[in-house]
């Protein structure tokens, strides 16, 4: 049972910062890093850091190359990765001194999926049971969620960034929803400003009843619900350095660990350290830490 990311690789400029920048305001930055990012990169690079086999598609440019080679390094499969003319995707990213950040994201060659790339990918790499994981950063997203559902596969959606429309995502065929608060309470339809995230869960657990629910809460944990059962999560606290791969390492995490077979409980607990840890330490793909250095962190607790 493997993975097939589907997702975007970008090369980051990562700023630190006091505090961001307003309209209008010129600043200066502290200080700078090119690091490897990109929502598909990262997911790809936790799952595989955990022990899951994980075939990467996706398209850099001509200057990819170091997106491709972290990858490789990282023991993700990138057979299938295309080299297209134009630029890799990149993102700027400010730090503040909290931690805390804001990203500008340009597209690139992530946006150059075609459907019959999509289609060569999974009928020569899926089998029964494989997890296929995907975000919006990339297009034809609709399209991969059908073919993939068309073909038996298991589909993992991380709707992020939230797109602009849900109607044409075919949400029915998505086996795991794996989405923070505001992803959350998108899909259910909710606007308040400060939901209740278990109505959230509640809604979505109705709409969507044959899937698995995952939804994160930043401090407050995380809540899962599958079928009947709901499980929740506490984060583990550690003092926050930069928390641009969080998301994506826990995605990365818990789907490891539903191929590797554990069971929810076990999954929410390493994606959940394995979290702490990548916001514990600068950038993006770089923070994301090794499946024996989950073990230890939790061994601490």
């Amino acid at each position: 049972m493997k993975i097939i990311s589907f997702g975007s690789m970008n090369i980051d400029k990562v700023y630190q910062v006091e505090n961001f920048v307003l309209p209008g305001e010129t600043i200066l930055a502290d200080g700078i890093q090119l690091n490897v990012g990109g929502k598909g990169l990262n997911q790809s690079v936790a799952a595989a850091r955990a022990g899951a086999c994980v075939v990467h598609a996706g398209a850099v440019g001509e200057d990819g190359a170091m997106l491709t080679d972290f990858m490789k390094d990282a023991g993700v499969d990138i057979s299938q990765i295309q080299v297209l003319p134009g630029q890799s995707g990149h993102a700027i990213i400010q730090v503040d001194s909290t931690g805390h950040n804001c990203i500008i994201v340009y597209g690139g060659t992530n946006r150059d999926f075609t459907k019959e790339y999509i289609d060569k990918v999974l009928t020569e790499k899926g089998e029964p049971g494989d997890v296929v994981l995907m975000q919006y950063e990339v297009n034809e997203v609709p399209y991969m969620i059908r073919r993939a559902h068309e073909l038996g596969l298991k589909v993992a959606f991380n709707p992020s960034p939230i797109p602009k429309s849900m109607e044409d995502l075919p949400l029915d065929c998505v086996d795991y929803f794996i989405v923070n608060e505001v992803e959350g309470a998108a899909i259910a339809g909710i606007q308040e400003a400060n939901p209740d995230y278990k109505k959230v869960l509640e809604i979505l657990s109705e709409k969507y009843p044959a899937a698995v629910i995952v939804l994160t809460l930043g401090d407050a944990g995380v809540l899962c619900k599958k079928g009947e059962e709901t499980y929740t999560h506490d984060i583990y606290r550690v003092k926050a350095v930069d928390t641009t791969a969080a998301g994506d390492t826990f995605c990365g995490y818990f789907l490891a660990g539903l191929c590797a077979g554990e069971d929810i409980p076990k999954c929410l607990e390493m994606a959940s350290a394995a979290s702490a840890i990548a916001v514990s330490r600068p950038g993006a793909a770089p923070s994301i830490p090794l499946y024996q250095e989950v073990v230890e962190f939790l061994k601490e607790r």
